[in-house]
């Protein structure tokens, strides 16, 4: 019945969520959210896609063709602390722009920044 209920396929249907997010959404923090969802579902299509189950852990393997390759590991860890280190700086950047401007909203930003008074500041309500 839910066949298609795999690792990769959830991958897409959640990174298409983030990517309409990023696309739909005015505001700075959805934003934000979005691409963690993104980032997320990147990670799980490389994990789930180069998992196979008749390996075992490198330490745990009595030969070198029984254990799994560390590596796709290891980029998926570096992926993550990348993640959060993106998300962290654009959280600061969001931050000193609404404690400048009182506002989150991407319309806002951008008429701000051509020089024109933005028509409402206001905070979306998620």
């Amino acid at each position: 019945m839910f066949d298609w209920l795999n690792g990769p396929n959830v991958a897409v249907v959640l990174f298409f969520i983030g990517l309409a997010g990023v696309v739909l959404r005015k505001n700075m923090m959805i934003t934000v959210i979005a691409v963690g969802v993104m980032n997320t579902a990147v990670i799980l299509a490389f994990v789930t896609m180069g998992s196979a189950t008749d390996y075992v852990a490198p330490m745990l393997a009595e030969t070198v063709t029984g254990a799994a390759d560390p590596v796709p590991q290891a980029l998926m860890i570096t992926s993550v602390v990348i993640g959060v280190a993106v998300k962290t700086v654009f959280l600061v950047l969001i931050l000193g722009h609404y404690r400048q401007h009182q506002t989150l909203d991407w319309d806002a930003a951008k008429s701000i920044r051509a020089g024109e008074k933005p028509l409402e500041t206001h905070l979306e309500v998620i």
